[in-house]
């Protein structure tokens, strides 16, 4: 009995590194399909509009869930208990798109994605009074390096300000309170990542379909093939993000996420020309650690 149970328990051992090594490889899978994503909506602001582009996104990212459809239902996809806050979470994050396409239009990729990284540091603070989680010592103070990381990127003093550097800063804000209100409606059971996703389409279609006509430029054909290729491949990194974290711990994956900026690196360099100088570097680094030191502590109070 007990020879059996020991094979059990190595068996159980097996079956779940496995399913982490497949959902890292989800997650880092995703973060390149994003960041191809947003390659192809910087190459796209050279020749429309910013709010063009992100409704081509949006549009056509919608136009993916629907084909979800057939499979899954409508009352699968748009059956919620909370619609305000799905409406608000769909608002948050057309902002927060509409801001990084805006930065990355006229700044490099890696320099606003280091910056944008900030959100889950702001996640940690938003979620003092958003979501009544008590917050030690140890994580504030690593917010607070975080932001140091930030200045040292943008480098006020040193040099004139860019406005695109601090679009980032408002992307991670919006992002960061999306997060917030994803959580609250991702703690009620009968919610579904399904109508989470099907929502922030359905609301950034709505919103980015207001805007565009004022600034609509004509589309030639083979941009139509890059704008539908934005939305399916925002749709299906979100879906391989859905199924990294029911294959593995949100907890395990998150420091992958910052693998976006390697993707980004070497993106940036081979399409743009776009090298990274040591204070984007530095700063980065700062970032990156802060975060992944949070992440670490929130996985030790977890298992706590």
């Amino acid at each position: 009995m007990r020879s059996e149970a020991s094979g059990q328990q190595a068996a159980d051992e097996t079956g779940a590194a496995r399913r982490a090594t497949w959902g890292i490889g989800l997650v880092l899978l995703a973060m390149l399909l994003f960041t191809c994503m947003d390659t192809i909506g910087k190459s796209l602001t050279a020749s429309y509009p910013v709010q063009q582009v992100v409704w081509g996104r949006y549009f056509f990212s919608f136009a993916c869930v629907l084909v979800l459809i057939p499979r899954f239902g409508v009352v699968h996809l748009v059956r919620t208990r909370r619609p305000w806050l799905q409406i608000a979470r769909g608002l948050l994050l057309a902002m927060a798109t509409l801001c990084m396409i805006t930065a990355i239009s006229v700044i490099p990729l890696a320099d606003a994605y280091t910056i944008t990284f900030t959100a889950p540091l702001l996640v940690t603070v938003l979620s003092i009074p958003l979501l009544g989680e008590r917050v030690g010592w140890r994580r504030l103070a690593a917010v607070c390096v975080g932001f140091v990381g930030v200045l040292i990127v943008i480098r006020p003093g040193f040099r004139d300000i860019d406005p695109a550097m601090l679009l980032p800063l408002v992307t991670a804000l919006c992002f960061a309170l999306y997060q917030v209100l994803t959580s609250r409606v991702g703690a009620h059971p009968d919610e579904t990542a399904l109508a989470m996703l099907f929502y922030v389409a359905m609301v950034g279609t709505a919103v980015m379909s207001a805007l565009a006509p004022f600034v609509w430029q004509p589309v030639r054909a083979p941009d139509w093939g890059w704008m539908v290729a934005t939305g399916a491949l925002g749709t299906i990194g979100h879906l391989l993000l859905i199924r990294a974290l029911w294959l593995a711990p949100a907890s395990l994956l998150q420091p992958f996420i910052y693998s976006q900026i390697v993707w980004a690196l070497g993106i940036g360099y081979l399409m743009f020309g776009d090298l990274p100088d040591l204070w984007m570097l530095l700063g980065g680094a700062v970032i990156i650690g802060s975060g992944l030191y949070v992440f670490y502590r929130q996985a030790v109070l977890g298992r706590s």
